[in-house]
């Protein structure tokens, strides 16, 4: 579906991609290559407006062709992203504009066909909003499927951190998550993440290296899991 829209566009001259190598976990025996993501992406124009043309691979989830192709871009005001998945999956619209007041406007559509009438899936709006004199990014989401509706509030606490409140009412019944996060640059090239779920315990830690070798380590321990080593190596095109 997605090659008939490719095929009326003139490509353009900007082209590139990357080819990305992982491995399972390096700290155990029997490490080994465990997957190779590759992108590609090209600059055309479809219909008198800029748009790009994308494929992604992923060998974990398809060896012998590419995962998906994709056709972003944006008409007026509106962004649009047009995904077809090679696994027989339908084909994804995803429409996007911002209002004068700043509130982002999501939706996510399905198409049996590129003539047929968009499904919609799910609808979000999001924007920066000032409660009790306190900055924080607010976003309202119905997942159309499921019949799931959340409120989500974030905000800054200071240092790093951030709190993270989402509200959930599904079928009636109601449900409350809080989440705290901590982002920090430990010097160039050197980051530490840590998220935690003070109801549950649960989170992670995780620290990323990509200065000490020719590559991306990853380091990840999961709080009352078993710490893991991954390397990742890319090449760009």
């Amino acid at each position: 579906m997605l090659y008939k829209v490719i095929c009326i566009a003139s490509l353009g001259a900007v082209s590139g991609g990357s080819i990305e190598l992982s491995t399972n976990d390096i700290s155990k025996s029997g490490r080994s290559l465990e997957n190779i993501k590759a992108q590609w992406s090209q600059a055309l124009n479809v219909l008198g407006n800029k748009a790009t043309v994308s494929a992604k691979y992923d060998r974990a989830e398809r060896q012998d062709f590419v995962k998906e192709a994709s056709l972003a871009g944006a008409i007026d005001k509106v962004k649009y992203q047009l995904t077809t998945n090679f696994d027989n999956g339908p084909t994804e619209l995803t429409l996007e504009t911002t209002t004068d007041d700043g509130t982002t406007v999501r939706a996510e559509t399905s198409l049996a066909t590129l003539s047929s009438v968009p499904k919609f899936n799910k609808l979000s709006a999001s924007r920066a909003a000032k409660l009790r004199n306190t900055d924080c990014d607010l976003c309202m989401s119905h997942d159309i499927d499921n019949g799931e509706s959340k409120l989500k509030l974030s905000t800054v606490l200071g240092s790093g951190v951030r709190a993270i409140g989402t509200l959930s009412n599904k079928g009636g019944e109601h449900d409350t998550n809080i989440e705290v996060e901590y982002d920090t640059t430990l010097s160039e090239g050197r980051t530490l993440h840590a998220n935690v779920n003070p109801r549950d315990g649960s989170g992670e830690i995780k620290y990323v290296d990509s200065a000490s070798i020719d590559g991306t380590l990853t380091a990840t321990i999961p709080l009352g899991g078993e710490p893991s080593l991954t390397l990742k190596r890319t090449f760009k095109f």
